[in-house]
């Protein structure tokens, strides 16, 4: 389970499997959000040269993904939505230090839980959801997404002592578990 320290619940589960149609648009805007957050770190931290790289290939791949799933969600004639917001990941980035050089590396482990909690998701659907091919659509996903944890926290331990990223991950480990399981369960990435 990566740095998770509770899986998905079935409530969870079960909330998925009723409305797919509302998992893939908060999908939709979970990919968008991704990519806006890799090019805000880029816009933060411009003359860190290893997250720059990272961020720029990583946004590209989470657009991707976007216009992947925007397809799908045309396929099933479902249009997008505005994006209603993500309790899951506020509640996270309320625990963010607001001065640096914490900050930074609090922003790089929140964004690795947040892949972690995806990664962890997917498989999740890849197994239980009715549909054949959307299976298969979030088997695809699962080693980019496992991928894009490692870079965040491969990021965090260039910029700082892996001992004090393993720490701090841990810390926030616990409290995102605190989070998922006091969330309503919600056919959402993260809900």
């Amino acid at each position: 389970m990566l740095c998770l320290k509770v899986p998905s619940q079935p409530s969870w589960i079960e909330a998925a499997r009723a409305d797919l149609d509302r998992v893939l648009l908060d999908h939709a805007h979970c990919e968008k959000k991704a990519a806006v957050n890799a090019m805000a770190l880029v816009s933060r931290y411009p003359g860190c040269e290893m997250l720059v790289r990272e961020m720029i290939a990583l946004a590209t791949e989470e657009m991707e993904h976007f216009g992947m799933v925007y397809s799908l969600l045309r396929e099933r004639g479902v249009d997008l939505e505005r994006d209603p917001g993500d309790p899951y990941v506020q509640a996270l980035h309320r625990e963010v230090h607001q001065n640096e050089p914490q900050r930074m590396m609090d922003l790089l482990l929140v964004a690795a839980l947040v892949e972690a909690r995806s990664c962890e998701r997917f498989s999740v659907l890849s197994k239980h959801v009715p549909d054949e091919s959307l299976r298969e659509f979030y088997r695809s996903l699962l080693a980019s997404e496992a991928g894009h944890y490692r870079t965040f926290y491969d990021i965090a331990c260039e910029y700082y002592p892996e001992r004090d990223v393993r720490a701090r991950l841990d810390a926030l480990a616990a409290r995102e578990a605190e989070i998922v399981l006091a969330l309503a369960s919600a056919p959402t990435m993260h809900g």
